[in-house]
């Protein structure tokens, strides 16, 4: 016996119900009770599908809520100390006060990427979320904080989703995680910052690139060691696709940079 489940004429599925060979037919209040239970069966799935529906719409609405705040009241607070700080080193203060100036407002861009790019990943509909790539760095990122013992500063420049392929898109995030288990066993680090930035290109510059950056304030790689075979892996990478990778000291000539770089 098939029954039809079915809600506001929607058709959702069917209830079928079997006897063995052989068996006696359904009869009259059989057929009329099973009915019943499928209508049942029907209202359950539709009601379901109605809390799910709303406790979705609620996540959302409090995403864009947290989003909506983090750009009107934190990214503000953040630009106006940030110029209240290049004020201040307008003001020709000593070196030393000149330097510390520098570094805080250094740090004031860091947040402020970070922050965007938070935003960003809050206003992904859940179904764009595995997809991008966006996300798929900030995972990597997340679990590397469990070996480094702190959460990595990212930062992206230009429309990444969009101007990197999935082939390009799945090379990024290996020599990501590779580059972060670098960091991790050998850096000895207090600060690892990831940037990816993606260039469209034009007539003048070619066909544009995706470059992943990962620099860390550690120990540096002790002179006269050759490539690991971590760092060969990924210029292997980068090679099979075109482009490059390498590593060298980071800036100011402390701790170490890898640059991991593709044509689009």
């Amino acid at each position: 016996m098939l029954l039809p489940l079915a809600g506001d004429g929607t058709p959702l599925g069917a209830l079928s119900l079997a006897r063995p060979p052989g068996a006696a037919p359904y009869t009259v209040p059989e057929r009329a009770l099973a009915t019943q239970f499928a209508q049942q069966a029907a209202l359950a799935v539709v009601v379901g599908r109605a809390r799910h529906d709303r406790e979705q719409l609620a996540v959302l609405e409090d995403r864009d809520r947290i989003a909506r705040d983090l750009h009107d009241l934190v990214i503000q607070r953040l630009f106006a100390v940030g110029m209240t700080l290049e004020s201040a080193r307008r003001a020709d203060p000593p070196d030393a006060v000149r330097d510390r100036i520098d570094t805080a407002t250094r740090e004031l861009d860091a947040t402020i990427q970070e922050i965007r790019t938070a935003i960003f990943a809050l206003q992904q509909q859940p179904d764009e979320a595995p997809t991008s790539l966006r996300t798929r760095v900030l995972r990597e990122t997340g679990a590397a904080a469990g070996t480094l013992g702190f959460t990595p500063s990212v930062s992206f420049t230009g429309p990444v989703d969009a101007l990197t392929g999935e082939s390009v898109a799945r090379d990024l995030v290996a020599a990501l995680r590779e580059a972060l288990s670098n960091a991790a066993r050998h850096a000895r680090a207090s600060r690892v910052e990831v940037t990816v930035e993606a260039a469209a290109g034009d007539q003048d510059h070619g066909a544009g690139a995706v470059r992943l950056t990962v620099t860390d304030d550690g120990v540096g790689i002790p002179p006269g060691q050759t490539r690991s075979s971590g760092l060969r892996n990924l210029a292997r990478r980068a090679e099979a696709l075109g482009g490059s990778a390498e590593a060298g000291p980071g800036p100011g000539g402390t701790g170490t940079r890898v640059t991991w770089h593709v044509p689009r």
